[in-house]
């Protein structure tokens, strides 16, 4: 599966990027590297190999969850640009 220059734009501008022909280019190129790789794992024997689970126990079990009371909010807070008297702003990142 290849894309073309098009799809590559259309990509860019739904994640609000404008390329210029020379990034498109590039970017063009560099998608359709990593798609190429993609397909050279197609030609795998993976007949004798395991799906790979968590469903499983494990040997090594994952750490439990542990709730930790986090007390420095207000310095975090304190140190945003993002912060306005009490309130957060928000950067506007859909358009009307």
């Amino acid at each position: 599966m290849k894309l073309d220059a098009h799809e590559v734009n259309e990509i860019a501008l739904e994640s609000r990027l404008v390329l210029t022909e020379q990034e498109l280019d590039n970017a063009t190129r560099y998608i359709n590297n990593f798609l190429d790789m993609l397909d050279s794992f197609k030609e795998l024997d993976l007949t004798n190999v395991e799906p790979f689970s968590f469903a499983e126990a494990l040997e090594c079990p994952l750490r439990e969850d542990t709730v930790i009371a986090f007390t420095n909010t207000q310095g975090i807070l304190d140190e945003s640009r993002h912060v306005d008297g009490a309130y957060v702003k928000v950067p506007r990142i859909i358009e009307e």
